[in-house]
């Protein structure tokens, strides 16, 4: 497996962590897809989307507070950037796609679910779903995966051979969506053929890592 490198964390962690009850049980459905992806079926995803559409009207406030901190860590200190276009997967009502236009001016914002979707402002807004990306082979320079789950074939498939990945957990290891880093760097040289390597901080109650593709496995 190829290397991953923990940088040291620059923005601390404030008290009062917001806990999720449904994490356990997200995590390993998260995990599940990350390693066997064709699992993923039409039922779960509608399921996705009855709940999605249900948190939609209080989901800015509910998590506006904290869930761009580690990514903004990661654009920050990830570098650097190759240019190009960024696919943001699981963009939700928008909450991050202003940072990452900072670095990618060119970003499509993708989302499964309408009732998120219709709430963001990201110019570039496209309804589809992660398991089967709406975008051509070796498109984008970037991925970024912000609390979803990890489809490697896909992600792979749509990225340029000098591309990154940016996955970020904004609760970290107790962020519904977490799948530990080794594992999404697994899945990734296992849809690919080649090793990758990953940069990894914690930062606020997230964590991130940026991966890239190496040498051939």
């Amino acid at each position: 497996m190829g290397q991953i490198t923990e940088l040291t964390r620059v923005v601390p962690a404030d008290p009062g962590k917001p806990v999720r009850p449904e994490a356990a049980a997200s995590q390993q459905a998260s995990r599940e897809l990350a390693e066997h992806p064709t699992t993923w079926s039409h039922e779960q995803a509608e399921q996705v989307v009855r709940r999605y559409t249900e948190l939609a009207p209080d989901w800015d406030g509910d998590r506006g507070g904290y869930r761009s901190v580690p990514l903004a860590d990661a654009l920050q200190r990830g570098g650097p950037w190759p240019t190009g276009v960024c696919l943001e997967v699981g963009c939700g009502t928008g909450l991050l796609s202003a940072l990452i236009q900072d670095v990618w001016p060119n970003v499509v914002s993708l989302d499964l679910t309408w009732a998120m979707l219709s709430r963001s402002p990201a110019p570039w807004r496209v309804l589809g779903d992660a398991s089967q990306l709406p975008a051509g082979d070796a498109s984008a320079q970037a991925v970024v995966l912000a609390d979803v789950p990890l489809f490697a074939d896909e992600v792979v498939r749509t990225l340029t051979p000098d591309g990154v990945v940016v996955w970020s957990n904004a609760l970290g290891e107790d962020a519904p969506h977490h799948v530990p880093i080794d594992t999404v760097l697994a899945a990734l040289e296992k849809a690919s053929g080649s090793a990758w390597s990953a940069v990894l901080s914690h930062a606020g109650w997230g964590l991130w890592a940026v991966l890239r593709r190496g040498e051939a496995a």
